[in-house]
């Protein structure tokens, strides 16, 4: 039966309740995206912490992480950090996990059915040489932060098992990287893939060579020495004095700031923060050192310097040419002490290397230091090798750096360092063979 008239009139004017009204906002609600589930936006959020954490690291190093810094890296709120981490090393084992996780960082996996890996494309020079690539590119903040993490591991137990964990799973990828070279020993060729590619990942990082200087080395043939020397100058640090308080007080500075390196790790120093530590006025820091980059610096080449000493009590300088087996048994040698008696020593120089990544005005103090021991290798291996090519001082600066930071980073475990004459044998011989994988 229609309705009347006012019947009609009645229905137009229900209360609201009943007929809502249209308005903008009730016409977008529906297109509208739904929200996250809680448990979702949880785990998004700390993802964001994680990647924000790993920023810091690379940028500020572990000095730099604070609750308020990764905050706002993340761009999240301070609570949220506070949140899903209580501590900087519930933060550190996260950003380790994600560097365990991430693929691309510990390598590239080769498909070995895959028959196109014996191309050349696939070679494990041409990976090294990708990966050394990707580190100055899209991988540098992720490379900066595992170096970070790694030099930093043996000043916790929960680090270097953590450290343990990552060099383990590493070696599996490059033992079957092994399988491609033929090497008749599939652990110490894997070893050698890794100590090699993390030391030259350091001084990659550290130098900061372009695409075309890594391809110059790698591929062209030509002397690193030559092609990635930097002419830029840092300050210079007013020599010391031979006697007198004036060199006492620059000796007590530098002890404070190399103490500041070797057992607390920190590369965040500052001139007024020495001088007080070592009971001097802020103006005795300033007068020996113009910045605090020549601080670290000088600090930094007393460390190494002290490094050159150690390694002359094992092998004068008037010893004449050795052999083969006299130069494997020296390097193990001096490998033992650097990664046992004096390892927090060593650390500390590769930590200020890295340091110098972030410090453009450390970088020619540093390469004065890479370029002396890189000297120092070619003098021992010119007299063995009659096929050496530039490159390989540098792959045995290499090899030595990275197994330093692989044994330290995991607490120089016995196993591990009965290993390192054979390996030294195992490298130093392919090298010097011109037989070397890389």
């Amino acid at each position: 039966m229609p309705l009347r008239p006012r019947q009609q009139r009645e229905d137009r004017n229900v209360p609201a309740l009943r007929r809502p009204p249209l308005t903008r906002n009730s016409l977008t609600e529906a297109h509208r995206p739904k929200r996250k589930p809680a448990q979702a936006r949880s785990v998004d959020t700390r993802k964001r912490i994680i990647e924000g954490a790993i920023r810091v690291l690379a940028d500020q190093g572990i000095a730099g992480i604070t609750h308020r810094a990764i905050a706002r890296a993340a761009d999240v709120s301070l609570a949220s950090t506070t949140y899903h981490f209580t501590g900087k090393f519930d933060i550190l084992a996260a950003v380790s996990q994600a560097m365990l996780d991430e693929d691309r960082l510990l390598l590239p996996r080769p498909d070995l059915v895959n028959p196109e890996w014996q191309s050349e494309e696939f070679h494990p020079r041409s990976q090294v040489l990708q990966f050394l690539l990707e580190a100055t590119g899209a991988l540098r903040v992720r490379c900066t932060c595992w170096t970070e993490i790694m030099l930093d591991a043996p000043r916790h137990a929960e680090s270097l098992g953590l450290a343990h964990r990552w060099f383990a799973a590493a070696a599996e990828i490059w033992r079957e990287w092994s399988l491609t070279v033929g090497g008749s020993d599939g652990a110490l060729a894997a070893r050698s893939y890794g100590d090699v590619t993390a030391g030259l990942l350091l001084f990659v990082l550290v130098l900061r060579p372009s695409e075309d200087d890594l391809r110059a080395v790698f591929n062209a043939g030509e002397d690193p020495l030559d092609r990635w020397r930097r002419h830029e100058e840092t300050p210079a640090a007013k020599p010391a004095r031979l006697s007198g308080k004036s060199a006492v007080t620059r000796e007590a500075i530098l002890a404070a700031t190399m103490d500041e390196l070797v057992s607390k790790g920190q590369t965040a120093i500052g001139l007024k923060a020495m001088a007080s530590k070592a009971g001097l006025s802020p103006s005795g820091a300033f007068y020996h050192f113009p910045t605090t980059a020549s601080l670290i610096a000088a600090a930094q080449h007393r460390l190494f310097e002290n490094a050159k000493n150690r390694y002359r009590t094992v092998a004068p300088l008037d010893r004449g040419h050795e052999s083969l087996e006299e130069l494997i048994d020296r390097t193990t040698v001096i490998f033992f002490r650097e990664a046992t008696e004096y390892a927090r020593e060593s650390l500390a120089i590769y930590r200020v290397w890295l340091e110098a990544s972030r410090q453009p005005s450390l970088q020619s103090a540093i390469w004065n230091d890479i370029e002396n021991q890189h000297s120092a290798w070619r003098r021992l291996l010119t007299p063995i090798s009659s096929s050496l090519r530039p490159i390989d001082p540098l792959l045995s600066q290499a090899l030595f750096t990275g197994k330093l930071i692989r044994l330290v980073a995991t607490g120089s475990q016995t196993e591990d360092l009965a290993n390192v004459r054979r390996e030294f044998a195992h490298d130093l011989t392919l090298i010097t063979s011109g037989r070397f994988w890389l």
